[in-house]
């Protein structure tokens, strides 16, 4: 496939299939969105509203404002902030709740640093498209907030569960592994902090965030990479890895996410060894990782079982992974494996028929009807997010390509 032709199929995909769907997710009579539909598409009027998931939609169509510029993209990224802003922000404790009951009300107050982190990545993406400056001060707020309560001075990194005051709680949310354990720490929300301190950094260049970031990439660089170029995927407090799975769709993701952080930071040195990291680890996923029609296994489970099914967002960030890989030196192969998950991603994920993609097929590509289209995990950040920035980095390839001629 041409790169043009791919950038528009990505353009094409966001517009007509991926954010009409959210779209018509718009709660008029009690703010945010609807944070339910099933496999069909069918509404839940009565779900629980993460705020999560409105941290993501939030993004979403700030993101896609940006590089798409839509009238009703922005309006549907006011409602989203208004909804985070007026009902999800802790007046008196500070930080936002985890969930709230379809009416807007508290139903979960703890506070988890994943949840925290999601929404300094939303309002900095936010404030991107509008200068909104309360927006921006509300994420500064939130990142003092993190640093104030979960950053760990004897171990590095950051504790991740909280409870609404900001004690300290066991970490279920998103720490209980295959084997049992309930560990302390998770590469994944360490991930995503990292995103959102880099999104956080594009908009207000601070000393102390560029510090953390640094840290964060050393972190990765050095303990959650393991010696197999694989995510370790929890850990102790003291960062001991307390799992045997593999992650796959983390692995990619983890590639252009690190390579995104690190082009933020002044440390060359370091920006540079991350660089030579993710194309190594890149060149796993790409050996190890796919199935033999191009598509991205989800685990290794405990070392030696292997979890074929294909999940909608570890398609979606594979396929920013190797696109982000063929951009280092134009390695043919990494664009082959880019547009291979958009083959699967187009004939067996994609729902045709109602919308937006499904939650996951088997390896032939039969959609499992029990899952849902929306519930607190499955958002549009994944695959909209994928989308966006195939079409923006081909079009700067192509800006580029036109300068220099």
């Amino acid at each position: 496939m041409k790169l043009k032709d791919f950038k528009q199929e990505m353009a094409h995909e966001v517009d007509n299939n991926i954010l009409s769907f959210w779209l018509e997710m718009i709660d008029e009579s009690n703010g945010g969105f609807h944070c339910f539909a099933d496999f069909n598409g069918t509404v839940d009027k009565d779900h629980d509203k993460a705020v999560l998931l409105h941290s993501r939609i939030l993004w979403s169509f700030s993101a896609a404002h940006r590089i798409l510029p839509n009238e009703k993209y922005l309006a549907a990224a006011k409602h989203a902030y208004l909804f985070i802003k007026e009902q999800a922000l802790d007046s008196e404790s500070c930080g936002v709740y985890w969930m709230l009951d379809s009416k807007g009300k508290v139903k979960d107050p703890q506070k988890h640093i994943y949840n925290q982190g999601f929404a300094i990545y939303a309002l900095t993406e936010y404030f991107r498209i509008t200068k909104d400056q309360e927006a921006l001060d509300i994420a500064k707020g939130l990142f003092e907030l993190i640093e104030s309560n979960a950053y760990d001075q004897v171990n590095g990194g950051y504790i991740e569960a909280f409870d609404q005051h900001w004690q300290a709680i066991e970490n279920h949310l998103v720490c209980d592994t295959a084997e049992e354990v309930l560990a302390e720490k998770s590469m994944n929300t360490h991930l995503h902090i990292l995103e959102a301190y880099a999104n956080l950094h594009r908009v207000w260049p601070n000393e102390l965030v560029e510090q953390r970031l640094s840290e964060l990439l050393v972190l990765f660089r050095d303990t959650i990479v393991d010696e197999h170029l694989h995510f370790g995927l929890f850990f102790s407090r003291d960062w001991k890895c307390v799992s045997k799975d593999v992650s796959y769709g983390h692995d990619i993701e983890g590639t252009w996410l690190l390579d995104d952080a690190a082009a933020c930071i002044s440390n060359k040195q370091l920006s540079a060894s991350i660089y030579a990291l993710t194309t190594k680890m890149a060149d796993v996923t790409l050996m190890q990782g796919r199935d033999a029609d191009g598509a991205i296994f989800n685990e290794l489970q405990h070392g030696k079982m292997l979890d074929s099914d294909r999940i909608w967002w570890v398609q979606a960030e594979a396929m920013v992974g190797f696109y982000n890989a063929f951009q280092k030196d134009f390695d043919s192969r990494y664009l082959g494996a880019a547009q291979d998950c958009w083959k699967i991603i187009k004939h067996q994920i994609v729902d045709m028929k109602n919308g937006e993609w499904h939650w996951k097929t088997d390896r032939q590509g039969n959609p499992y009807t029990g899952e849902a289209k929306v519930e607190p995990w499955k958002c549009p950040y994944h695959n909209g997010r994928a989308c966006l920035e195939i079409y923006s980095r081909i079009t700067s390839y192509e800006e580029n390509s036109y300068a220099c001629c």
